[in-house]
């Protein structure tokens, strides 16, 4: 299944937003760790999450919208409450750390 990266950027966060944020991208089934072919899950930089999701890029997009609207998250004029990218993951090299938090992790992985 097709992977997609999330990454949004809280402007004007309050202590325990990003908290939130993970638990709303949770729901959502979006993780903070990858498997890269190797079967070890692998930790993403800060603020990054990683989707499996037949759907299209907006698709994801609008899920990823639709978290950071759960939290009261959103544009009013040109004062940007978050900043988000999100696209299709279809191959890489890294170098991320080994994860140990295993609550990071997919159900049943």
């Amino acid at each position: 299944m097709p992977h997609f990266i999330i990454r949004p950027e809280l402007n004007y966060a309050k202590t325990g937003d990003y908290d939130r944020l993970h638990e709303e991208m949770y729901k959502r089934k979006a993780y903070k760790v990858i498997n890269i072919n190797d079967n070890t899950w692998r930790d993403l930089p800060t603020g990054t999450y990683r989707i499996e999701s037949e759907g299209s890029n907006e698709d994801v997009y609008k899920l990823a919208v639709a978290a950071l609207n759960a939290m009261g998250k959103f544009n009013i004029g040109d004062r940007r409450d978050y900043e988000l990218i999100v696209f299709k993951h279809v191959g890489s090299h890294s170098d991320l750390q080994l994860n140990k938090d295993k609550s990071k992790l997919p159900p049943n992985a």
